[in-house]
């Protein structure tokens, strides 16, 4: 059986296991790169291409509370990172830090207006946790997906309430909902144009669809 684990929250990799899981559940898999924690989000079946790692077991009570301790590492270690951005000038934002279970490998996620060169600040910041370390730009929507928000309409932003997958939205879509203005009335609070314009979007092309399909029976029957 393959399943889908959220690792990070930004990152979810298959994994397969001779035994049951359910949704939500929290387990040890091993891959290639070390042990980790996951929290099972989907079952994909038996049919998979490629397998991450495999699951191992369900978290104990120890698990829970050798991950708590993590925790407090990993706030030492985005706490450096931030330092020797300063440090080097770099133009990014860290915003999120994942140290593996097995404490071999350190995750650092960023946000930046462009794609960066930091190849000294990846060596300082690797020979100072002498671990490791993976460091990956992400974008504004994964952000606000983190750390979650009011949008314009005044509810929970979506991406952080109950979107598991941002789609690619264009203006296309506002166009085809005759939605005629600018870009910043119908952006949400990463800059990025609203995710709810791909809601219901199915439905305006299966209604532009189905009159077009009238309006052409209408001339064949004139």
């Amino acid at each position: 059986m393959i399943y889908q684990l959220s690792i990070t929250p930004f990152r979810a990799e298959p994994c397969q296991s001779e035994e049951r899981y359910a949704l939500g559940e929290q387990v040890i898999l091993r891959s290639k790169e070390g042990v980790d924690i996951g929290k099972v989000i989907a079952i994909q079946g038996d049919d998979a291409d490629e397998s991450y790692g495999e699951i191992l077991r369900r978290v104990t009570q120890v698990d829970i509370e050798r991950r708590r301790k993590l925790q407090e590492y990993e706030e030492f270690c985005l706490a450096e990172l931030k330092r020797a951005v300063g440090e080097f000038k770099v133009a990014m934002k860290p915003v999120f830090c994942h140290c593996q279970f097995d404490s071999e490998r350190v995750m650092f996620y960023f946000t930046a207006e462009k794609r960066l060169e930091f190849r000294r600040l990846h060596r300082s910041i690797s020979q100072k946790l002498n671990k490791r370390v993976v460091i990956k730009q992400i974008g504004v929507r994964d952000y606000s997906k983190l750390f979650g928000g009011i949008g314009p309409c005044g509810r929970n932003l979506c991406c952080s309430a109950f979107l598991s997958e941002l789609k690619s939205i264009s203006l296309r879509m506002a166009r085809e909902q005759k939605l005629y203005v600018s870009p910043g009335k119908i952006s949400g609070v990463c800059g990025k144009l609203l995710c709810c314009l791909n809601f219901e979007e199915n439905y305006y092309t299966d209604f532009q669809e189905r009159n077009l399909s009238r309006a052409m029976q209408a001339d064949e029957e004139e």
